[in-house]
């Protein structure tokens, strides 16, 4: 599900470039919004509506009684209003959250404390269907669900089966980046026909991250690193990735080169040291990791982040594992209040 890194830098310039203007987005636009007003040009203020969302995200379906959602494993036609949903990756639970709704099921790896605390009391009772990477489809049967939002690489090989219990859609959340959050949001917004309160919420979250962005000083030009530490790894996250999308969107740029198609790489302490990251924001396990090894070392303490005290930990549920639209915004607030004590 990588994007190349010719359009996930496009992607990320539109984005922040929306970001800062949400409220002038309206300005320009050429696709078409549910409902545009009296004598006003056709298409005319589709983008206003739906601000900060990719032209590719099929607006034009919002309140039509029976709706034909795109989606990453095909496309999938669902009647009416869903009310009795499955989320299988906790950025589905956030778009649920985001227009009023709550998940019957969850996919939650039997560890409900990881929904994180901004969604937990929205969420209210539901049930587990286990692991998200493996959920049990017995439970999702007995649930009787009109609808099901999955994770197009990691249920990729079950859609079928789970096609066949319910209208299925599937988005990339394990290995999506910021802007497919936007637009899977948007897309499940569609599929349950709560366009209009998903509009609402992601022009309010461009107004919360263009305030976030106007915190940086105007010479902010340091380089982050976001990490995931473990026992038997350190793994850094390059600029297609969701987390340093979400930086990138309130003016903090990526440590590590805009190249290759990984979402993800494996990082020693040599090549660490000759990323040189200016910040380090570190979503660690519980336990030991390799971080409390490296820190012992000479080199450790070479690190412009580390010598200048610029290093972070932060919670590896809303910095890395939650990556919804939701999370994006309380990863912002945290990242300028560490940096800027805002």
């Amino acid at each position: 599900m990588s994007l190349s890194a010719t359009k996930v830098r496009r992607s990320v310039a539109v984005l922040a470039l929306t970001v800062a203007a949400a409220a002038l987005t309206a300005c320009g636009a050429t696709a078409s919004s549910s409902s545009p007003a009296a004598g006003a040009a056709p298409n005319a203020d589709r983008a206003a509506a739906a601000t900060g969302v990719s032209s590719s995200v099929n607006l034009d379906s919002c309140s039509k009684p029976t709706r034909t959602i795109k989606h990453d494993l095909g496309t999938t036609t669902i009647t009416g209003n869903p009310t009795r949903v499955v989320a299988l990756e906790y950025s589905f639970v956030d778009a649920l959250v985001a227009v009023g709704m709550s998940p019957i099921g969850v996919a939650d790896d039997n560890q409900p404390k990881r929904i994180i605390p901004a969604l937990r009391d929205k969420v209210g009772a539901y049930k587990s269907v286990g692991l998200r990477a493996t959920p049990n489809i017995q439970v999702i049967t007995a649930l009787k669900p009109d609808l099901i939002v999955a994770d197009s690489g990691r249920h990729k090989a079950i859609y079928a089966q789970l096609s066949k219990i319910a209208p299925t859609i599937a988005y990339a959340s394990l290995n999506g980046n910021y802007q497919q959050v936007l637009d899977s949001e948007m897309s499940t917004a569609i599929a349950l026909n709560k366009c209009d309160e998903m509009k609402q919420r992601l022009a309010e979250h461009g107004k919360l991250m263009a305030g976030y962005k106007a915190e940086a000083p105007a010479d902010e030009n340091r380089k982050a690193l976001f990490v995931r530490a473990s026992d038997k790894g350190f793994t850094g996250f390059p600029p297609k990735a969701y987390t340093p999308g979400v930086l990138s969107a309130i003016g903090i740029g990526s440590a590590l080169p805009d190249s290759g198609t990984d979402a993800s790489v494996s990082l020693t302490l040599e090549t660490l040291v000759a990323t040189k990251p200016d910040i380090m924001f570190i979503a660690a396990n519980d336990g030991p990791t390799l971080r409390d090894t490296w820190a012992k070392s000479p080199l450790w303490k070479q690190l412009p982040a580390v010598a200048n005290n610029a290093s972070y930990d932060v919670d590896p549920n809303e910095w890395s594992r939650s990556r919804g639209l939701i999370a994006s915004e309380v990863v912002a607030q945290e990242a300028v209040k560490l940096l800027y004590g805002k």
